[in-house]
């Protein structure tokens, strides 16, 4: 059973989402010097919260130490109140996806298998934008229906929007 088909699908864990597929396509291509992306995230308090994990991303600390410093972020926010499981979920999406994508050797695996908690704008992303931007080894390696993204018509790819 999926968390989506436990009605927790979000359209703020979908920004999210996409965020951090719009980080690893620009990472591929220019590595780390175009970043952080702006902040689409809409919502506090994941906006604020985003802010300091890709913070801590760029400081290019060895891993102990930035999952130390992410996980102290993580707690900070978590003691400030109570939060719904959906916003523990959102946050705790943040903090891993952003240790990942940069300490991880194929963050786009990571980021895939986190795909039953994706809805329907991270879905359109991840096949408009992301998938046919990876490299071709990429989409081999997570088992992209090469023939699903092949049907797709060129109108409604979105290959620059990242």
């Amino acid at each position: 059973m999926s968390i989506r088909s436990s009605g927790r699908d979000n359209p703020d864990l979908d920004q999210i989402i996409c965020y951090f597929m719009r980080t690893i396509l620009r990472r591929e291509e220019g590595g780390v010097v175009d970043l952080p992306l702006e902040n689409t995230v809409a919502k506090e308090p994941y906006r604020s919260f985003l802010d300091k994990c890709m913070d801590i991303f760029l400081q290019a600390n060895p891993p102990e130490l930035a999952r130390l410093l992410l996980d102290a972020e993580y707690d900070a926010l978590l003691s400030q109140g109570p939060l719904t499981a959906e916003q523990t979920l959102n946050l705790r999406a943040i903090k891993e996806l952003c240790w990942h994508i940069y300490y991880d050797e194929d963050p786009c695996t990571y980021l895939d298998r986190t795909g039953n908690l994706w809805g329907r704008q991270a879905n359109q992303y991840a096949w408009r934008t992301y998938y046919p931007n990876l490299p071709e080894e990429v989409r081999k390696t997570l088992h992209v229906d090469e023939d699903a993204l092949a049907m797709i018509p060129r109108e409604m790819l979105r290959l620059d929007d990242y």
